[in-house]
């Protein structure tokens, strides 16, 4: 689908005999167009497109959307550079850059061409140093969601006016296409979802606090027609009110159930958890449900869980389904936690106890006197000592390992189990934040497949101007 725009560019150059130009000019049009599609593409990969983040999972759908952003937004930046008009000689009475730049005439092909790589750059820049800037979440929500529109259609406009295999019938209509395709998903997640979510809402059941900052909250549907879900998959929840930049993804803890009633474990963490707790009985939610893919392997033999914090929250509703099909394989959850009062007693709210084989692994890094778990963190040396676990110890390398948690303990485990052996196809993982720099090999394998895709593209491009 990249170079698709480039072999259309290619075929209808021939077909028509359009009139050859310098290769570095095709090729800085090559870079631009290949840009420009990544980016309209990007608009399928927000996760939230129910089929998509099922079948592939939110992990892999994001990491892709932040892969993107990085390497078209670097493609889309270089390509003006590369055109032949920067280093043609300029007589005293050329006022080409004046026209271009609309200041004597012109068209506006690149003014709106400066404004969608302006906007590009600071949606690419506000998302990758999100966690380090004081801006609410909603409001970079509502920032990064106008910025990709303006992104759309400023760089359309630029691509149709300034782009020369634009003018094609073929090209130009493949760019109408696909930039209609990316304004629908646009539309979807902020219009049409929205008031689909307005006509089911759902009403708060029960909230209950489980440990030191940390609550379930259950919810019910107001109308029939709830939708279904695996366990191990996780909702977008919003309080209150409809408007889309304001909702937060939670894991679901509690097996499917005919009744469509859902639960969730909460930490206050942020302006919309801390609300949680100020929420009464009977009041109105929203749901965006489900999705993910972080569900129990089937065909494993065993498994084992490695929960870090609030990453305990997906297994709580994976044990609980467990329970409810009375799986009789082993099963074991190593839980780490700051202390013990910020521990959720998975335990019983799974009614794990009812299994046949489980066994639960606990580790602080505060420990109380009485404490009688294990102690530190679950890092490479903290997982360490888990696996050595006696009931854990004969496990590790036939089972199927599950990671959840804060991003350094997923590297830190990941890394580690891979160390001793455990293949990369049976460990799963689910994140709560999608850092592209991770340290894992398994984050280390993905950027490395996805150099080598780019790689590709660039040699497609090429090989394809070879042949224009």
């Amino acid at each position: 689908m990249l170079l698709m725009p480039v072999l259309l560019s290619v075929l209808a150059a021939r077909t028509l005999g359009l009139e050859p130009r310098p290769w570095l000019d095709d090729w800085a049009s090559g870079l631009g167009m290949i840009g420009f599609a990544g980016v309209l593409l990007s608009f399928f990969l927000l996760g939230r497109f129910k089929p998509l983040s099922g079948w592939l999972g939110s992990d892999l759908l994001m990491q892709t959307h932040q892969w993107f952003a990085r390497t078209f937004v670097l493609l889309l930046v270089l390509h003006p550079f590369f055109y032949t008009l920067w280093r043609a000689p300029a007589g005293p009475e050329d006022v080409s850059a004046a026209r271009a730049l609309r200041i004597s005439g012109g068209d506006w092909g690149l003014v709106s061409g400066l404004l969608a790589l302006g906007c590009l750059l600071v949606l690419v820049a506000t998302a990758v140093w999100r966690r380090h800037s004081p801006v609410r979440y909603e409001a970079w929500r509502l920032l990064h969601s106008a910025l990709a529109l303006a992104v759309l259609g400023f760089g359309l406009h630029h691509t149709l006016v300034a782009g020369r295999y634009a003018q094609l019938v073929p090209v130009a209509a493949f760019w109408w296409l696909l930039a209609a395709l990316a304004l629908l998903s646009w539309l979807w997640v902020y219009l049409v979802r929205p008031l689909w979510q307005g006509a089911h809402p759902y009403r708060i059941e029960k909230l209950q606090r489980c440990a030191e900052r940390i609550w379930m909250l259950e919810v019910i549907p107001q109308t029939p027609g709830a939708s279904r879900f695996r366990a191990g998959q996780f909702a977008w929840i919003k309080l209150r009110q409809r408007w889309p930049h304001r909702d937060n993804p939670f894991s679901i803890v509690n097996a499917p159930n005919p009744q469509g009633r859902l639960a969730f474990l909460i930490k206050e963490v942020g302006d919309m958890t801390r609300a949680v707790p100020r929420c009464g009985l009977g009041e109105t939610v929203y749901l965006d449900s489900p999705h993910g893919c972080f569900v129990m392997p089937t065909d494993a033999s065993a498994i084992v869980m490695h929960a870090g914090g609030i990453g305990v929250a997906p297994f709580a509703g994976l044990l609980a389904d467990a329970v409810a099909r009375h799986d009789r394989r082993p099963i074991r959850l190593i839980y780490a936690e700051r202390n013990a009062g910020q521990m959720v007693d998975v335990v019983a709210l799974a009614g794990a106890s009812k299994l046949a084989d489980f066994a639960l692994v606990p580790m602080v890094e505060e420990p109380e006197p009485t404490w009688q778990g294990l102690c530190g963190r679950l890092d490479a040396a903290g997982l360490a000592r888990a696996l050595e676990h006696a009931s854990v110890a004969a496990l590790v390398p036939s089972a199927c390992h599950m990671v959840c948690g804060p991003e350094p303990m997923m590297d830190a485990v990941e890394t580690t189990l891979m160390a001793r052996g455990v293949p990369a196809e049976r460990i799963v993982s689910e994140h709560f934040q999608y850092d592209f720099n991770g340290t894992s090999p398994l984050m280390r394998r993905s950027r490395n497949v996805w150099w080598m895709l780019s790689a590709a593209s660039l040699a497609g491009l090429a090989l394809a101007l070879l042949w224009r």
